[in-house]
């Protein structure tokens, strides 16, 4: 993984976790929640656009957990996509996407070679809806630029078979850039 072991972190799933008794407030808590693009809701609720800075997309074969969470063969080739999305040159969360390449349309995969935009949107665009399961949240214990940042977990699904588990790690930038945005909206 782009971030280390995740899985040996504390994961709680967001229907029993409680954002106030970690000490964050609504707008951090909706993030770390949001159920749809997190990329849309970004742009509609605070105005903040992203940008994506792929640093690595590759073949690769899924995990003993990823498979478990994919729903498909431990081993399976999954195609890999560790990105940053970034406003305004600066990075608000790193993500890591991985997607079982048995249930990826030709078209997508183009399309997320280029590198030019976020999985979620790069969906939805295409007339898929996306259900999101799993959604889990962590406060990351490990070493490293990550140490001590949010987290979010999630597999997508679209209704033409598309899967994707999906893991966002989120930088002090992204709350100071939620503070000034709710300010503005």
């Amino acid at each position: 993984m782009f971030f280390g072991d995740l899985k040996t972190q504390d994961w709680q799933p967001v229907r029993h976790w409680k954002a106030a008794d970690a000490g964050l407030d609504r707008d951090a808590a909706a993030v770390l929640t949001i159920a749809g693009s997190l990329t849309r809701f970004l742009e509609r609720r605070y105005g903040i656009r992203l940008e994506v800075r792929v640093h690595d997309q590759f073949v690769d074969h899924a995990s003993p957990d990823e498979a478990e969470m994919l729903d498909c063969d431990i081993g399976a080739s999954v195609l890999r996509r560790q990105v940053s999305l970034m406003s305004r040159s600066s990075v608000l969360f790193d993500a890591e996407s991985v997607l079982p390449l048995a249930d990826l349309p030709a078209d997508l995969m183009r399309e997320l070679q280029e590198g030019k935009r976020p999985l979620g949107n790069l969906l939805l665009d295409r007339g898929l809806s996306l259900s999101r399961s799993d959604l889990s949240v962590a406060l990351l214990d490990i070493e490293g630029r990550h140490q001590e940042c949010w987290a979010r977990r999630s597999v997508l699904r679209s209704p033409s078979g598309t899967r994707a588990l999906v893991v966002e790690v989120f930088h002090a930038e992204m709350w100071k850039r939620l503070q000034s945005a709710s300010l503005r909206y």
